[in-house]
């Protein structure tokens, strides 16, 4: 499981880094300033984070997007309480100020685990 978890943080980290690189390489043009489009990146890796430690979901279920410091999450959970823990584990991460949740349940997700 700690493993799963370890692969999981860093393929979100990865993810964050090769954002902000094609964003300098000019790939990319966020209607934000670098140093905000880096800031957004630096949340939603700890988003990301925080579903890893959280035993209750799955965070390669979840998407996150930051932006201006509002977080979105899309995707399906099996669950209504998975989807109302993702909103909080949200908005418990430092630099968040708002959360969009656009979690969608599918119970066959909560029979699948």
């Amino acid at each position: 499981m700690k493993m799963r978890k370890l692969i999981v943080a860093i393929a979100v980290g990865a993810s964050a880094v090769s954002g902000a690189a094609a964003y300098a390489a000019g790939e990319e043009a966020p209607k934000q300033s670098m140093g905000e489009y880096a800031s957004d990146a630096v949340i939603t890796t700890k988003v990301k984070a925080a579903f890893v430690a959280d035993e209750t979901l799955s965070a390669l279920d979840i998407a996150v997007e930051t932006n201006a410091g509002t977080v979105t999450l899309t995707g399906t959970v099996g669950s209504e309480t998975e989807t109302e823990q993702a909103a909080r584990v949200a908005r418990d991460v430092e630099g968040v100020k708002q959360v969009q949740n656009d979690l969608k349940v599918d119970p066959a997700k909560a029979q699948a685990k």
